[in-house]
């Protein structure tokens, strides 16, 4: 029992540490805030506030503690929003690889067939399910960008959002908000990987400065050779020609044969590479780059690098499965995004420690915990968010004792000396 009280005491130390870290230069109130939905966020394993307040173990009524953070959760300043958005962002960088930083975009949803009243209820394609059907629920765009060590997603950005919305302008605006938030962080010497969700002519005019790898949508027509051809059509009459391996896990390897070809856009006559992978599925795979190549093992890296966007589905799965992402039930758009906030930077907190999995022993203890069915895997979220919920299931106790809370002395009554 010794062991896990000793573990329990550092992760719960190492988790309010960085929640410090986070909350410089917010008032006491939102520090205190910060430090209960990380600590939180980790010993239930849930978004529902409930859950949340539950595993703070406060002294008083849990009807309390929910307001309490349900305030918190509507009534976030911007400006306070800012701050803690940015020294999260100081830490992320830290620990990328600012010489060589890869950026993932991707879109998600939010599930929620049966809900009537919350904000703003939009209609979105249920990604999860097997016939794509349509329910009620929201748009989630997000970036995420690979650490330096263990390659791990952290996101830079993420946005719930509905097209109902009276603010609502474009889906692309969010797209932009989150190649801004990927330059603002690492500069334009970075490389983003886009699904074919994003192959539109705006996204890649844009991307044209940086450097980038797009999967392309089979109707695409290119010139090739001067003449229309859709990339169907081009991937139709190609063969493979390079060999490759793609690992997905310990289990899960894969062999794969790459073609490549020089092609324009027929409205601006630029010249891209275009790179199509047989071997993922019954039809191949078509990706439109920037990224100069003197040899195949150039191209290898091109599709490795877009094989890489496999891990922000890692991430969002992660998010759904292990936090219950989608059974928020808070009703307001802005408190969603608050929530969204916190679950973000929490996730960032471990995408963090498991970057150093190699050097801090902490990170092994939690791996341990998880009870892992599986040796070394390539995305770790799931693991550390079940190893630091098992070892946190030990405390009795919440975080009270590490905040510096104010008490006021009790007004004493004015008495007449007679």
């Amino acid at each position: 029992m010794n062991n896990y009280t000793m573990n329990a005491y550092e992760v719960k130390r190492d988790l309010l540490n960085f929640s410090k870290k986070i909350s410089e230069g917010v008032n006491q109130p939102t520090t205190k805030f910060i430090m209960d939905m990380q600590f939180g966020l980790a010993k239930s394993g849930s978004c529902l506030i409930s859950e949340i307040a539950r595993s703070l173990n406060e002294d008083i009524k849990l009807n309390y503690t929910i307001e309490r953070l349900c305030d918190n959760l509507a009534n976030l300043y911007d400006d306070e929003s800012n701050i803690i958005l940015n020294n999260y962002l100081k830490e992320v960088k830290k620990n990328v690889d600012l010489n060589n930083p890869v950026v993932l975009f991707d879109d998600s949803d939010i599930n929620k067939e049966y809900s009537r009243k919350l904000e703003d209820l939009d209609r979105v394609i249920d990604a999860s399910s097997q016939d794509k059907k349509i329910v009620n629920g929201y748009h989630v765009c997000e970036a995420t960008i690979l650490t330096k060590n263990e390659k791990q997603p952290i996101s830079i950005y993420s946005q719930i959002y509905s097209c109902k919305s009276k603010n609502f302008e474009s889906k692309n605006k969010y797209t932009m908000e989150s190649i801004n938030a990927a330059e603002d962080l690492v500069g334009d010497n970075f490389i983003g990987i886009f699904d074919r969700g994003y192959d539109d002519n705006k996204i890649i005019d844009y991307m044209s400065k940086h450097k980038f790898v797009i999967r392309l949508d089979d109707q695409r027509v290119l010139l090739l050779k001067g003449k229309r051809h859709s990339v169907e059509e081009i991937a139709k009459g190609r063969k493979g020609k390079i060999k490759m391996k793609a690992l997905f896990d310990d289990n899960d390897e894969k062999e794969l044969m790459t073609s490549y070809t020089k092609a324009k856009f027929p409205y601006n006559k630029k010249e891209y590479t275009l790179v199509i992978v047989y071997g993922l599925g019954e039809n191949p795979m078509k990706l439109l780059t920037n990224l100069e190549y003197t040899e195949k093992e150039d191209v290898i890296k091109i599709v490795r690098l877009y094989l890489s966007r496999w891990r922000i589905e890692e991430h969002f799965r992660g998010k759904k499965q292990e936090y219950d992402f989608e059974n928020m039930r808070v009703r307001t758009l802005k408190s969603m995004n608050t929530l969204n906030m916190m679950l973000t930077i929490h996730l960032g907190y471990m995408a963090m420690l498991s970057d150093k999995i190699d050097k801090k022993l902490l990170v092994i203890k939690i791996i341990e915990a998880s009870k892992p069915l599986r040796g070394k895997i390539i995305v770790w979220l799931s693991q550390m968010a079940r190893g630091i919920k098992e070892i946190l299931k030990y405390c009795h106790t919440g975080i009270k004792e590490w905040q510096k809370i104010e008490h006021q002395e009790k007004i004493k009554q004015l008495q007449l000396v007679l």
